[in-house]
């Protein structure tokens, strides 16, 4: 019977290659908190929380103090108990959601490790690749249309584009300049609760007239303003995917069922590994699209994320580029990169790290 023995919290901070800019803030620095979950029989499992403009409540510190109230709630049991370990650490923490999703993926790792089972095949098994996009924070439309060509020369064929909510005129020109850059690429555009109605609108209606198709139009409205989301919906044709509006499975019924979204974007962060099955099965009733994001993990905390997608061969966009974005010294194991490709094969048990 694997115990689990220890668990322990380590601040670590990565700088950012560049400042990240959106309709949030901007940050030059990411800082966050690892996690490390060792069994009886010696075997660990790792996770990683990250602190995150979209959720400013979830500081380093904040998150650290949640994890170790979370450390005599597990210690000592049994790691084939991991489910309802994990709902316990969820009850508990309910306003800590991305310290108790590392907790999470730690503990999930740390099993699948000692079953010797890659953690994607425990997720389903699904693929073992998948093609993301690249984030392409707040800038002048000359300097979006530089960053896109230099990652198209690196394999990119996937951009999402973040908005400034400044003006309609001006965040079409930032999709404009993507869009000439690299003329076959996908291209989203991510508004971070920044925009109002009319400014939605008008920012797609410009779009259209220049012939300039998104694959979504994500988060453009504040998370609570379901009937504003419904209301955008019958008045566009870009399909609305939210984002800071679902955190947990409860969230993407009640989205689904107000019928004020598309699909929606999940991230471990917010629903942690189980959750996000919960809200895959729950798109897929109400036949609705998924995407996957990421926050600014590093590549250990991003491993969890590339399973999920791989192992569940759930989602129509990928959008796992936080391992671009991050500065932090070579890593081996968890995922092979490939350009923009992140690849699980060959991953033995656990993430593989």
């Amino acid at each position: 019977m694997p115990l689990i023995q220890s668990i322990r919290m380590t601040p670590v901070s990565f700088r950012l290659h560049q400042p990240f800019i959106t309709a949030s803030g901007k940050k030059t620095t990411t800082h966050n908190v690892q996690v490390t979950v060792g069994l009886s029989d010696g075997t660990a499992g790792v996770g990683e929380a990250s602190s995150s403009l979209a959720m400013p409540g979830e500081s380093q510190k904040n998150m650290e103090e949640a994890l170790k109230e979370l450390v005599p709630e597990v210690r000592e049991k049994d790691i084939q108990d991991y489910r309802s370990l994990i709902q316990t650490c969820w009850r508990l923490q309910p306003y800590h959601p991305t310290a108790v999703a590392a907790l999470e993926c730690a503990l999930l790792d740390a099993y699948t490790h000692w079953k010797k089972q890659p953690l994607y095949q425990f997720l389903g098994g699904r693929q073992t690749s998948v093609e993301t996009d690249l984030t392409l924070s707040i800038g002048t439309p000359a300097k979006l249309y530089q960053s896109a060509k230099g990652a198209a020369k690196k394999g990119f064929r996937k951009f999402k584009i973040k908005l400034a909510g400044d003006s309609p005129q001006k965040d079409a020109e930032r999709v404009l300049a993507v869009h000439r850059a690299v003329p076959r690429a996908a291209l989203v555009a991510d508004g971070n609760q920044g925009l109002n109605a009319s400014q939605a609108l008008d920012f797609v209606h410009r779009l259209a007239k220049a012939r300039v198709q998104l694959e979504f139009l994500e988060q453009p409205f504040p998370k609570h303003d379901l009937p504003l989301m419904r209301s955008f919906r019958k008045k566009s044709r870009v399909p609305l995917m939210v984002d800071e509006t679902v955190l947990t499975p409860a969230d993407a019924l009640r989205v689904f069922e107000s019928e004020a979204a598309d699909g929606v974007v999940i991230k471990l962060a917010k629903s942690g590994l189980l959750g996000a099955l919960d809200i895959i099965q729950t798109a897929r009733r109400f036949k609705k699209r998924l995407a996957i994001g990421c926050m600014e993990e590093s590549k250990l905390g991003l491993a969890a994320s590339v399973h999920l997608a791989c192992g569940s061969g759930a989602f129509d966009w990928i959008d796992l580029d936080s391992v671009f974005l991050v500065e932090e010294p070579a890593r081996r194991g968890g995922f092979r990169i490939s350009g923009a490709r992140l690849s699980v094969a060959g991953v033995k048990a656990g993430i593989g790290m």
